[in-house]
């Protein structure tokens, strides 16, 4: 996506432009790499050189935070099913010590707060 803006101010026989051109792109317009040829023939194939080395950053960055994403992403699902495993034992054992009340509440509070950590943690993704 680009964006070009120019701006012109005259006065009785002087005239000013500026020209401002925004992208997303790596590379620079065609219209300013044949400027660029006529002045200095050479930075030309700079400018080329240059735009693949930002090109080949970009894709490392980004690769390196998708992988960061699906590591953090994975490590909450797995702990999460680490903490309701341990809690569910953690209510059997006091259940079968004969500690009904209190196994109830920790399996019931752990059951419910993880299926709504992660319904709400769905939902405020989907949001975004």
């Amino acid at each position: 996506m680009s964006k070009t803006t120019t701006v012109q101010m005259r006065d009785k026989d002087r005239q000013l432009t500026a020209s401002a051109h925004e992208t997303d792109a790596p590379i620079l317009p065609i219209a300013q790499l044949e400027k660029l040829k006529e002045i200095a023939p050479d930075r030309v194939s700079w400018v080329f050189d240059e735009t693949a080395k930002e090109g080949n950053f970009r894709r490392d960055e980004t690769k390196r935070v998708n992988t960061l994403v699906f590591t953090e992403r994975l490590l909450g699902i797995v702990a999460g099913l680490a903490i309701g495993c341990t809690s569910l034992w953690a209510s059997y054992q006091l259940a079968m010590a004969n500690h009904d009340t209190v196994a109830a509440i920790i399996g019931g509070t752990t059951v419910v707060g993880l299926v709504s950590a992660f319904l709400f943690g769905v939902k405020r993704r989907t949001d975004n």
